[in-house]
């Protein structure tokens, strides 16, 4: 593969590579209007990023009178991304062409919660991943997902509830073995999935939103303008701590949704079981997804009142269909003073389940692109 840092672009071809991403696909009338770049620029700058390999010109479209507009793309395979998330039961890696288009997916069951395995793992994995991505492409960098939260300013090293001694040892931006010299940037779950949705998710048009991930635990993670609000150590949007817990709580997690069933059922439920419950309105079934809605109450009140996002965003391995009950029971305690009171964020559930993988492969996107 090739090395990003061999690739020199101008702030100008940059700032139209990044349009053109955002847009998915753009004439140039449209990129000379966003940018404010002259007829005469634009022509020469695509030309060269054309000439580069980088963008390829598409169809002709029809809008209004005039001749038809070449809309431009990103070459595709010509920039890749890795991700890595790291779980206590799975790790995952996916190789992600720069618009999206998932080109590999590896996927490794077991017990990770020891540090040292889930690193070797990580490690065997990436090296995989990048012998068979596409050899004439540019590697963006990986991006690593990861449960826990940083103590430490200037490093990337971090405590995780799987294996606090064990972790807290190892700088992932330094420890992990690369297969090729390329950016590693990591990121907390909850973090890392909401600038994922930034990028190349259902948040990609939002002014603001808020995410609440809802995996194992429940993480979060706030985007403004564009933007993830980081905070001094990179452990902003951490929504955990406000979600009860307790031996009988019920919680909008894997875990809780698991353990709530064997004990009702004897057994976990298949996901079309579920569904099929789901559409049944089944008691037992929305018993769970009324806790777990009551369950984000102060949560979801401290978000509004703090930070008056335009949307809250669910999204985690929980099925959509869970989300889209638990977003319909949900109730928001915004502002209000003698009967008035203020608009409440939108709840808008991802229609994905691997968002923690688009949360990591973005993350290269972001630095590349966006930063």
């Amino acid at each position: 593969m090739l090395l990003i840092d061999q690739l020199e672009l101008t702030p100008s071809q940059t700032i139209i590579l990044r349009e053109v991403h955002r847009a998915t696909t753009a004439s140039r009338v449209d990129l000379s209007r966003i940018t404010g770049l002259s007829t005469q620029s634009l022509t020469r700058i695509t030309k060269q990023l054309i000439d580069m390999g980088i963008l390829v010109e598409g169809e002709r479209r029809i809008n209004g009178r005039g001749q038809p507009a070449i809309h431009l793309s990103i070459s595709p395979s010509r920039f890749v991304s890795f991700g890595i998330v790291i779980e206590h039961d799975q790790i995952t890696c996916v190789a992600v062409e720069m618009c999206g288009e998932q080109i590999l997916y590896l996927k490794r069951r077991g017990n990770y919660m020891c540090a040292k395995d889930a690193l070797s793992e990580a490690q065997f994995m990436l090296s995989t991943a990048v012998s068979q991505a596409p050899k004439n492409s540019y590697a963006l960098g990986v991006g690593i997902s990861v449960s826990g939260f940083f103590y430490k300013e200037a490093s990337r090293k971090f405590i995780s509830y799987n294996d606090p001694n064990g972790w807290r040892k190892i700088d992932l931006t330094k420890d992990l073995k690369m297969p090729i010299n390329m950016p590693i940037i990591v990121e907390n779950d909850g973090r890392s999935a909401a600038i994922g949705q930034a990028i190349d998710g259902v948040g990609r048009n939002l002014d603001s939103f808020f995410l609440i991930l809802m995996t194992q635990d429940v993480g979060g993670g706030f985007v403004h303008k564009g933007d993830l609000i980081r905070g001094q150590l990179g452990n902003a949007g951490e929504v955990g701590e406000f979600v009860p817990r307790g031996p009988s709580a019920i919680r909008p997690t894997t875990e809780s949704l698991e353990k709530f069933l064997k004990n009702k059922f004897g057994t976990m439920l298949s996901d079309l079981e579920i569904e099929k419950a789901l559409l049944h309105k089944d008691k037992i079934i929305y018993e769970w997804v009324e806790g777990a809605a009551e369950s984000l109450k102060p949560a979801l009140s401290a978000i509004t009142k703090l930070l008056d996002p335009y949307a809250i965003i669910l999204a985690g391995r929980l099925l959509p269909s869970l989300r889209e009950a638990v977003a319909s029971k949900i109730k928001i305690d915004g502002l209000s003073f003698q009967g008035l009171s203020a608009p409440t964020p939108r709840i808008i559930v991802d229609p994905r389940t691997d968002n923690p993988c688009l949360g990591a492969s973005a993350l290269p996107v972001a630095l590349f692109l966006y930063n």
